[in-house]
C-alpha cells in the first residue's frame, strides 16, 4: 500500500532522507499514513515482522489524513527521541555511516475489498545504509586490480557477499542480511574491514 520514493543516507553520513507515499491506485483511496519507526539492525528480528513498539531510535505518528511524507533526519532527531520516549533506545553514533537501518512505515484505513492480497499489508519495511562505504570498498579493490592486473580474492568474496546481502533483503531474510552486511563492512570488533576475505570463492 505504501511506496518509498527515496530512502537513503547523505554522502556525508549526516542525514537520512525518507520520502514515502500511499499507492495512488483506487484500491487505496481510503488509506493514509499512520506512523513511522526506525530501528538499528541489532534490534531487528525477522520472526516478528510487526511494527516495533520499543527499542527504536525514531518514532513519529502522522497527524490527519496524510498521503505522503518527506523527512530529513539527523542523529540529533534520534537523540531527541531517546530523551523524550522511554521506549526508545539511544543511538550511539555521531553519524549514520556505520549502521544498517530498518524503516517501518504503517498505514491506516481500509483498502478496497478487491485489493490483491499481496498489496494489502499495512506495514511497509525499507532498509538503508550509507552507500558511500560500499563505494569506498569497491574503489579500493579496483585500484588494486589496476595496479596488479589481477583480481584480488577478497574482491571475489566481496562481490559474492554483496549479492547474498541483496538477495537476503529482497526475500525478507533479515537476520542473514544483517550478518552479510557486517561481514561486508566490519570486522569482529566492529571496526571497518577492508582486506579480510571470507573464503566465499572456495
Amino acid at each position: 500500500m505504501l511506496l518509498f520514493d527515496q530512502l537513503r543516507i547523505s554522502d556525508d553520513g549526516k542525514r537520512m532522507y525518507i520520502n514515502v507515499h500511499v499507492n495512488t491506485a483506487s484500491y487505496f483511496d481510503n488509506i493514509y499514513l499512520d506512523e513511522i519507526t526506525i530501528m538499528t539492525s541489532d534490534k531487528v528480528s525477522e520472526t516478528d515482522p510487526k511494527m516495533p513498539t520499543s527499542d527504536y531510535i525514531y518514532h513519529q505518528v502522522f497527524e490527519g489524513n496524510q498521503k505522503e511524507a518527506a523527512l530529513v533526519l539527523t542523529a540529533d532527531d534520534f537523540i531527541k527521541t531517546w530523551e523524550e520516549d522511554p521506549k526508545a533506545m539511544r543511538f550511539p553514533q555521531s553519524d549514520m555511516s556505520r549502521t544498517l537501518f530498518f524503516v517501518y512505515v504503517k498505514c491506516k484505513g481500509v483498502p478496497d475489498e478487491c485489493t490483491p492480497c499481496t498489496l494489502d499489508e499495512e506495514i511497509t519495511l525499507g532498509v538503508t545504509f550509507d552507500m558511500n562505504i560500499l563505494y569506498q570498498r569497491v574503489m579500493g579493490y579496483t585500484k588494486e586490480l589496476v595496479q596488479n592486473c589481477s583480481v584480488n580474492q577478497g574482491f571475489t568474496d566481496f562481490i559474492l557477499l554483496w549479492n547474498a546481502f541483496k538477495a537476503a533483503i529482497e526475500t525478507e531474510h533479515y537476520i542473514p542480511a544483517i550478518k552479510f552486511f557486517n561481514m561486508l563492512f566490519f570486522d569482529n570488533t566492529g571496526a571497518p574491514s577492508y582486506t579480510k576475505g571470507c573464503g566465499c570463492h572456495g
